[in-house]
């Protein structure tokens, strides 16, 4: 068994997400243990230079094994904070739309997929569900529910196996709380323009670097996870990944941004 200085030279590195330059400069005071959080030298996009692999986040870090665990870390270290954060994030959703009814809004109706989909157990009308999950577990169970729809799931990450479904075939394409997870972003979001019909919309949801709450909080911040956020994402980071990929970004919650600890928005073909 390594120990953590030994651990973090196993560990493989990465060049930037977006642009792909190989050298980047450390923060040390938003990276945790092992995990090196870094700055691109070339477009400035903060990422996660060694992340812990496709195949540790099936097992050892999949999200329904890390998630109460990060949640009691966040719990012990700003109690007061982080309670406060949960009821914003419980008031914001009960004058919000449904998801439903959003999904209807942004996407019609037709087939719908879902990539991080986790348990998938919900039933929009109007809508045939397919997932990606690399949780072997909840892609299993996703997949049971989707087939009753008349869908399926694939297990894998979102970067291999959106590749597998035909082109112009979805309506609609769903990233809630996904891409900051991603290994390979621009190659998940190539794969995902060219299986959206041409006018169709895929919704995107990351915490949002440029937020002026985690300028505040500092390394507190809610939008820090070790190590299964491996992207942090401003909006012009998100404007320049969706460029590489051939689609365009619409901001959902423009007047809200700067306060807002996450970025929505809808990305479509570019014309």
């Amino acid at each position: 068994m390594l120990d953590p200085n030994e651990k973090n030279a196993a560990l493989k590195t990465r060049n930037c997400p977006i642009c792909e330059h190989v050298s980047s400069t450390p923060l040390p005071a938003i990276s945790r243990d092992h995990w090196s959080v870094e700055q691109c030298d070339g477009c400035t996009h903060v990422y996660l230079k060694n992340p812990p692999g496709y195949g540790a986040l099936v097992e050892e870090y999949a999200w329904e094994k890390t998630y109460e665990t990060e949640h009691e870390r966040r719990l012990a270290e700003s109690p007061i904070a982080y309670r406060l954060d949960v009821a914003t994030r419980v008031r914001h959703t009960a004058f919000r739309k449904s998801t439903a009814d959003k999904y209807t809004a942004w996407f019609g109706s037709g087939d719908l997929l879902d990539i991080g989909c986790a348990n998938a157990n919900e039933d929009y009308p109007g809508f045939v569900r397919y997932g990606i999950e690399i949780s072997k577990e909840l892609a299993q169970n996703a997949d049971a529910s989707m087939r009753k729809q008349g869908g399926y799931c694939i297990h894998g990450p979102g970067a291999e196996a959106i590749w597998k479904f035909p082109k112009d075939n979805f309506d609609g394409i769903v990233m809630f709380s996904y891409l900051e997870h991603e290994e390979e972003p621009l190659k998940v979001l190539k794969g995902a323009a060219l299986a959206l019909k041409p006018d169709g919309n895929i919704y995107v949801r990351v915490p949002n670097f440029g937020s002026i709450n985690r300028k505040i909080t500092g390394r507190k911040w809610v939008g820090y996870r070790y190590p299964d956020h491996v992207n942090y994402f401003t909006l012009n980071d998100l404007n320049a990944i969706a460029q590489k990929a051939g689609l365009k970004v619409k901001l959902l919650n423009p007047i809200r941004l700067p306060f807002d600890d996450n970025i929505n928005a809808l990305l479509s073909r570019a014309a």
